[in-house]
């Protein structure tokens, strides 16, 4: 297969699976030879954020030499960003490489089964574990995808934990309350392993307590062992000053916006610290400083243009919209015209309240390009904000009206990709 074909693949098989466990990808995975029980990882969960923070602590730790795997989703401008090293996506040919290994594979394994078949997240992922093996990195961190319990992600006994946050979101396959959702994520805490976590809302505390002293994991917990004693607005970026039992490091300079950032880069360097002190690295402060400077991550509250003032955004539930509203309310002082998109399985009622009522000029628009976008149907029971039939169409409305005006992108993660993909392909 080529590298359109092989994409195809990967695409074609089911999002979703009928029951929630690790048999399929443990098969796949001893077929491939069981890449994930032969490396070094830093294992990330949360409601938001997680991307983010995985992102900066591969920065910081590939500042201190180590060769650094981070596997993340969903990917922005192309597929082999879900896999990368040093931040080099995979180059098409080693994932054709790998596509081919582990197509063989479940050749194999469906010669002898033939109804056996995984899903397509469980497929990518353990073309992750087999490349991340094969070119032998030093860590490789792995972004949960959903949940944690039983993602699957969660084959690995990784050297840290990390829980960013706890939210609603998911509910249909993570329970609708905040215990529920913090239970599957949770379930990522190994035995005897250490666990790095944002200040957690008390229910999603109380779950961490438990699980933390049934595995005996030392828990580090933002704003009680370690902190942002103090940020500020620094260009389109922040200056701020980390602080935890050990050292206080000020001026960190971060090129990211919103003060949930300021949590993010925390978690991220008390992580990483973790991580050195677990393996016998030495991690230096300019490490941290050197990594955190180089923390971009493409659309979340990203300037892609000065002219028009355009933001991309990738929120996509209600702690991620109100944490959009309170970063922009700091970030301009004058008005703001919001564009949104929201996939059919998110709460887009509440996502739109808070909206139209933060923003007079909001247009909702499909998501392109997924089956999960929203029927306009489901727009128009809102009766709230402007519905145009794309971006596009609101981007050309909102230029009519005041081409000044800032415009933000926002309410899914797959539009913010449409959108960066169209207006700055071939220029990044």
């Amino acid at each position: 297969m080529n590298y359109s074909e092989s994409v195809a693949y990967i695409h074609s098989f089911p999002r979703l699976a009928k029951t929630g466990d690790h048999r399929r990808i443990l098969t796949l995975l001893h077929a491939l030879g069981d890449p994930q029980k032969k490396g070094r990882y830093i294992h990330i969960t949360g409601t938001n954020g997680k991307g983010s923070t995985a992102n900066a602590i591969a920065h910081v730790l590939e500042a201190s030499g180590l060769k650094v795997g981070l596997f993340t989703s969903p990917f922005i401008m192309r597929f082999n960003e879900r896999m990368m090293i040093d931040h080099v996506p995979i180059p098409d040919d080693e994932l054709i490489q790998a596509v081919a290994v582990a197509r063989a594979a479940l050749d194999e394994l469906r010669t002898a089964q033939p109804d056996f078949n995984v899903t397509e997240f469980e497929f990518v992922t353990a073309l992750a574990f087999w490349y991340f093996h094969q070119r032998r990195v030093d860590v490789a961190v792995i972004e949960v995808g959903i949940g944690g319990d039983t993602d699957s992600t969660n084959v690995i006994t990784p050297v840290v934990s990390v829980l960013t946050e706890v939210a609603l979101d998911h509910q249909k396959l993570l329970g609708d309350t905040i215990t529920a959702i913090a239970t599957h994520k949770a379930g990522i805490i190994k035995r005897g392993v250490p666990v790095v976590t944002g200040d957690l809302v008390p229910d999603a505390a109380a779950v961490v307590t438990g699980k933390t002293q049934t595995t005996g994991s030392q828990w580090y917990r933002y704003d009680r062992d370690f902190t942002v004693l103090k940020a500020k607005l620094h260009g389109w970026g922040q200056r701020l000053t980390y602080q935890d039992e050990d050292e206080t490091l000020a001026d960190l300079t971060v090129p990211l916006v919103g003060d949930y950032q300021q949590r993010n880069m925390a978690i991220a360097i008390k992580t990483a610290k973790v991580y050195a002190q677990a393996t016998h690295w030495t991690l230096t402060a300019r490490d941290i400083r050197q990594g955190l400077a180089a923390s971009r991550w493409p659309a979340r509250l990203e300037k892609i243009s000065d002219s028009p003032f355009i933001v991309l955004d990738g929120a996509h539930n209600p702690d991620g919209i109100k944490g959009l509203v309170v970063a922009l309310h700091e970030l301009f002082s004058g008005p703001v015209t919001v564009i949104a998109g929201i996939l059919a399985d998110k709460d887009y009622a509440s996502m739109a309240a808070i909206l139209t009522h933060a923003f007079a000029t909001v247009y909702l628009v499909p998501v392109p390009g997924t089956p999960r976008a929203l029927p306009e149907a489901g727009y128009e029971m809102l009766h709230e904000g402007q519905l145009k039939d794309s971006w596009q169409a609101a981007l050309a409305a909102s230029l009519d009206d005041d081409p000044d005006q800032p415009i933000v992108i926002t309410g899914s993660l797959y539009l913010a990709a449409a959108v960066r993909q169209t207006l700055l392909e071939g220029t990044s």
